[in-house]
């Protein structure tokens, strides 16, 4: 099975370096452009499936780039990390703001403030995978939509790093697309 994630468009707060997590923040016209030119990149290909996280940035990411070509299935485990307290705040350094904890840390079970754990991340992240797996067969091909942090999580299982922080998964760019065998 192949899956693509793909990284909501641009926001004003990305622009600003606002922490979003949750916060249902839409897409500016640079993010709307750059789901277009997504769309140019793959209107031609064939997927099996189309899922999205609910949170308007991705799912009018995804509504741009299909162009109405499949059905949007909504997910909840695709949402962004809950950024607690500090959503809104423009974040410069992270260990700066959180009691120097490394939020990337994939050991710890609490984060101060309200910030999601990488742990619960990666358990989200490992449940769609698992679901995915069982709904589809092994060639497979399904597209997902979603958000930076998230898509950290999905990196680190799907390629089975075994560092200790999801600052070692790779980072998607606004709108990008990236393949993965399953």
């Amino acid at each position: 099975m192949k899956i693509y994630l793909v990284r909501h468009g641009q926001t004003d707060w990305n622009k600003e370096m606002r922490a979003q997590g949750r916060k249902d923040i839409p897409l500016n016209a640079v993010g709307r452009a750059q789901a277009e030119e997504l769309h140019e990149k793959i209107k031609d290909s064939n997927f099996d499936a189309v899922y999205a996280s609910p949170l308007s940035r991705a799912a009018e990411t995804a509504k741009i780039a299909i162009g109405g070509k499949y059905v949007i299935n909504y997910d909840n485990r695709l949402v962004e990390r809950s950024f607690g307290d500090y959503e809104g705040k423009i974040i410069v350094a992270w260990l700066d703001l959180v009691e120097g904890v490394d939020i990337s840390d994939v050991s710890l079970d609490e984060i101060p403030r309200g910030v999601e754990t990488a742990k619960s991340m990666l358990q989200r992240a490992g449940n769609f995978i698992n679901d995915l797996k069982l709904k589809y067969s092994s060639d497979a091909k399904i597209l997902v939509f979603g958000h930076g942090g998230m898509f950290r999580a999905f990196d680190w299982i799907l390629l089975k790093r075994n560092g200790n922080s999801l600052t070692e998964a790779n980072n998607l760019k606004h709108a990008e697309i990236k393949e993965y065998e399953i």
